[in-house]
C-alpha cells in the first residue's frame, strides 16, 4: 500500500474539503492533482473515497469514519498493481463494491446483502470489459460511478445528482499504452 500512500492521502484531504455529492466531480478534482499517475491501483482507493464521500455528503445515509476505514481495508485486499491483468477484474469495481458491502452489511453468510453487492459489481465489471483495450483507470471509474448511481437509488432510495457536465478526459496524451481515443466515450476529440 505504501506506493499508493500519496494518492490515498491526497484523495482523503480533497474529499474532506468538499461538500459535493457528485462522485464524478469529486474524482475529477482528485485526478487533476499533481503527482497522480495515469494508471494504477491507487485509482481503486480514489474511486472508493470519491464514492463514499459523495454518499456521505448527500446525507441520506450516515457514513461513519469506521465505515470509511472498512472500505479502505477491503479495497486494500485487492488493489494491487496489475490486478486487472492478473485476475481479469479491475480493482475499481470491487472498491465501489466495498462501499456497497459496508453500507449494506454484506459479508459471507449474508444472503440478500451479498446478492445486492454482487449484482452491482457484476454490472460494473461487465461495463469495464467493454472499455478495455488498453486499460484506462479513469474511464473505468467514471463508468462505475454512472452504474452505481442506479444501485444507490434502487437499494437505498438515495439519488446522487447527475454530473453537471459530461466527463471529458484530459489525460489521453499521458496514457503509457496508448489511449483508445474515439473508442472511449470520455475521449476529448480535438
Amino acid at each position: 500500500m505504501c506506493h499508493n500512500r500519496h494518492a490515498i492521502q491526497l484523495s482523503e484531504a480533497i474529499c474532506a474539503s468538499l461538500t459535493s455529492s457528485d462522485p464524478i466531480e469529486i474524482f475529477e478534482k482528485i485526478i487533476r492533482s499533481p503527482g497522480i499517475p495515469m494508471l494504477g491501483c491507487h485509482h481503486a482507493f480514489m474511486a472508493a473515497n470519491a464514492f463514499i464521500t459523495a454518499i456521505n455528503n448527500e446525507s441520506s445515509l450516515k457514513i461513519s469514519d469506521e465505515m470509511k476505514k472498512e472500505v479502505f481495508e477491503r479495497t486494500q485486499c485487492q488493489a494491487i498493481g496489475g490486478y486487472c491483468g492478473l485476475t481479469g477484474i479491475c480493482g475499481i469495481a470491487p472498491a465501489i463494491g466495498a462501499c456497497f458491502a459496508v453500507i449494506l452489511g454484506s459479508k459471507c453468510g449474508k444472503n440478500e446483502e451479498q446478492k445486492k453487492t454482487m449484482e452491482a459489481v457484476s454490472e460494473m465489471v461487465s461495463a469495464i470489459a467493454k472499455l478495455t483495450g488498453p486499460s484506462c483507470c479513469k474511464a473505468y471509474a467514471i463508468k462505475c460511478f454512472e452504474i452505481s448511481r442506479k444501485y444507490l437509488e434502487e437499494f437505498f432510495n438515495v439519488r446522487l445528482p447527475e454530473s453537471k457536465l459530461k466527463f471529458i478526459c484530459e489525460h489521453s496524451d499521458k496514457h503509457p499504452h496508448g489511449c483508445r481515443e474515439n473508442l472511449c466515450p470520455y475521449y476529448k476529440s480535438i
